[in-house]
């Protein structure tokens, strides 16, 4: 693998750590048990939390625990730095709401402040785990379905070879059968090979089109510049 592609899947992989470690707190929180209440039960937030964990260690395994540290803490003041300006913004928003809904009548009590930078930070720390949990479960998936793809070709030919074997040998029967045997095999075959290659097509013919649109996009933007 090229450097730049190590060093964007660990910069992603930290990024990810770091998030995960600011919700680690709070869902241990809930996946704590109480002494004398029996074995302990596996729910959500404990495995939140063991993920979490888990992806800590695998990263400090990779960057080093002093590299993870310093992003940890650059994330925290660039997100409380967007936190502290995102909150006073949407309560300068929530008190023009809330004189506007008084001018037309309606009583609205608004508790000051509505939103606080804490609030928002532990949004804004969820947010990019579920990003970058999309991004993830995105390749995995790809990845998934690809083999699953590859998997299915294999099988199915191996199927297709083992009942013509099947049919072949068979000296119970007459030639007729046979050949209608042999007919309906290869119609089954032709049939799965034009559904699966139809859907590959339509895929290629949607990847083209979202293509030639940016092309044509840029192309707009250029002519207008």
């Amino acid at each position: 693998m090229p450097c730049g592609g190590c060093a964007a899947a660990r910069f992603l992989l930290a990024a990810f750590a770091v998030a995960a470690l600011g919700s680690a707190g709070a869902e241990s929180e809930w996946s704590e048990q109480p002494a004398g209440r029996g074995p302990a039960t596996v729910t959500l937030g404990a495995l939140l939390t063991g993920t979490c964990r888990e992806v800590q260690r695998y990263a400090e395994s990779l960057v080093g625990s002093g590299a993870l540290r310093a992003a940890k803490e650059f994330f925290e003041m660039v997100i409380r730095f967007l936190a502290e300006g995102a909150a006073s913004g949407l309560n300068v928003i929530a008190v023009y709401v809330t004189e506007i809904l008084r001018v037309t009548g309606f009583d609205v009590a608004l508790s000051s402040p509505l939103f606080t930078p804490e609030g928002v930070a532990a949004i804004a720390q969820w947010g990019l785990v579920a990003l970058i949990g999309y991004w993830v479960l995105t390749v995995v998936l790809r990845l998934l379905i690809g083999v699953v793809r590859r998997v299915f070709w294999v099988a199915k030919t191996v199927l297709a070879l083992w009942l013509f074997g099947l049919i072949v040998t068979e000296k119970n029967v007459g030639a007729d059968v046979t050949a209608v045997r042999l007919g309906g095999l290869v119609l089954a075959c032709v049939l799965l090979t034009l559904l699966t290659t139809r859907s590959e097509k339509a895929r290629a013919v949607t990847h083209r089109l979202s293509s030639l649109e940016d092309r044509v996009k840029a192309v707009e933007k250029r002519k207008v510049e």
